[in-house]
């Protein structure tokens, strides 16, 4: 399904979104949390994904271990609008207004993926002291920015072809995500903490094996990036690891927190909450 906005609209935001400094806001996102513990999991989704990219393996890492907690970033749906850049400064700036608005301490499992990877790697980067572990699932690479095919006309696929029809909050994502790449690689190096990168193994339609190996070769360049980190391939798995081979990344978001090994699936809960005003 294809999804439209209107140009005046688009042009507005735009607009806005140019004449505007890196804001001091108080910013609200939809959290779901669940499962209580020591630390705590943050899952960061995906460019135009929500925290439902997470509904099936959340409960599975929380159960009887963990609090997890997945979120919308701003713009997207039930949070606040976004406002400034949409880098990895400012969207790691605004995740640690919200945990500390909701009392959640460090330190914290950062779970992500695609584009939320790199946002992870920056969080982790720069504020190890509050980082217990780094999931990294199929993650952009810091030099992997994106770029908007304007005379494209199909949905996303891979890291290149993207529909000119999307969501103005995902064509800023795409915008900045040079940005956000520099900004992860000009952070500091990364500290020794558990790291686990996991990158898939089955290529999208339409992909090359050149640049299948190539992408390979940017994942295992991730790994390189964080000392003493895990790499593995995970079998038969595209580009949403999480969806295709859940348990992987349930078993490895849980040994980063302690837990044992996952039982069998609780029900997913479907609780949306947001911080108070």
């Amino acid at each position: 399904m294809k999804l439209s906005v209107r140009l005046p609209a688009l042009l507005f935001c735009l607009a806005s979104m140019e004449a505007t400094a890196i804001p001091d806001v108080d910013l609200h996102h939809i959290v779901r949390l669940e499962g209580h513990g020591l630390r705590t999991v943050i899952l960061e989704a995906g460019l135009g994904d929500t925290m439902d990219v997470w509904k099936d393996v959340q409960p599975r890492i929380a159960a009887g271990c963990s609090r997890t907690l997945a979120y919308n970033r701003a713009g997207y749906l039930g949070s606040d609008p976004a406002v400034g850049p949409r880098d990895s400064q400012t969207i790691v700036a605004e995740l640690r207004a919200e945990l500390k608005r909701r009392n959640i301490a460090p330190p914290y499992i950062l779970v992500g993926h695609s584009l939320g990877g790199l946002y992870m790697q920056y969080f982790a980067r720069n504020y190890p002291k509050e980082v217990a572990g780094l999931l990294l699932v199929d993650s952009t690479n810091w030099h992997q920015g994106m770029t908007i095919n304007t005379s494209a006309n199909s949905p996303y696929a891979g890291r290149t072809a993207v529909t000119l029809f999307m969501p103005w909050i995902m064509r800023r994502e795409l915008t900045d995500s040079t940005t956000a790449g520099q900004q992860v690689h000009a952070s500091p190096q990364a500290e020794s903490f558990p790291t686990i990168v996991l990158s898939s193994t089955r290529a999208p339609t339409g992909e090359t094996p050149a640049t299948r190996a190539l992408s390979a070769d940017m994942q295992d360049e991730i790994a390189a990036d964080f000392p003493g980190a895990s790499h593995v391939r995970v079998a038969d798995s595209g580009h949403y690891i999480q969806r295709d081979q859940p348990a992987v990344v349930v078993d490895a978001a849980r040994q980063l927190a302690g837990c044992a090994a996952a039982a069998d699936p609780p029900t997913a809960s479907n609780g949306h909450t947001r911080a108070p005003g």
